[in-house]
């Protein structure tokens, strides 16, 4: 595993299906549009690209395990029986001092944090908005929606470098706490903020 060795910061934004992650890094991604120093990276993901959610880029499963075992990627992971890749080129983008904002499993942060600098965005949000969020979607059965919801109550993120951001009201008052979190000195301890 190479580690990045430059002033970069790798801004990973975890939280459960439904928090609104991809809401929420396509509106900082819009935002920061202008900004060359902030890079938002386009995973691979084992899922056809028609298949919603995020803009990524759709591997077979036969190359996603190549793709991995030639070090294609800086962070992989399985999760719901999709592969995920984030692509080995944003150690470049860390080494040259750019600040990279990814979606990652909650799983992947210790091994991110041997990385690079990190920043967490932890996004949370009540059961109930949840709940709602996901049957909404339409791609659950509801005793999936329940083991979803279970499973975000019981998962925690912490450490100095997270922020938790409280995702329950409007996608802009989310986002200004996002693009504060991106843009705070990474020497600075992180605070929660809701």
């Amino acid at each position: 595993m190479t580690v990045a060795t430059g002033p970069g910061l790798l801004v990973l934004v975890v939280g459960p299906s439904g928090s609104g992650k991809d809401t929420l890094i396509d509106a900082a991604r819009r935002a920061l549009a202008d900004d060359p120093g902030v890079i938002f990276p386009r995973r691979d993901i084992t899922r056809p690209a028609e298949a919603g959610g995020e803009d990524h880029a759709p591997v077979a499963p036969d190359e996603f395990r190549a793709r991995r075992a030639a070090g294609a990627y800086a962070l992989s992971w399985e999760a719901h029986g999709l592969g995920y890749g984030v692509p080995a080129g944003v150690l470049d983008d860390l080494a040259q001092g750019r600040t990279v904002v990814v979606n990652v499993s909650r799983g992947m942060l210790d091994e991110a944090r041997r990385l690079a600098r990190v920043r967490v965005l932890s996004l949370t949000v009540p059961a109930d908005v949840l709940r709602r969020r996901l049957a909404a979607r339409g791609r659950e059965a509801a005793a999936d929606i329940e083991a979803r919801v279970a499973r975000a109550e019981a998962f925690s993120v912490t450490g100095r470098d997270v922020v938790t951001v409280v995702n329950d009201g409007s996608v802009d008052a989310a986002l200004a706490r996002i693009l504060d979190a991106i843009r705070t000195d990474p020497g600075r301890p992180a605070e929660s903020s809701n």
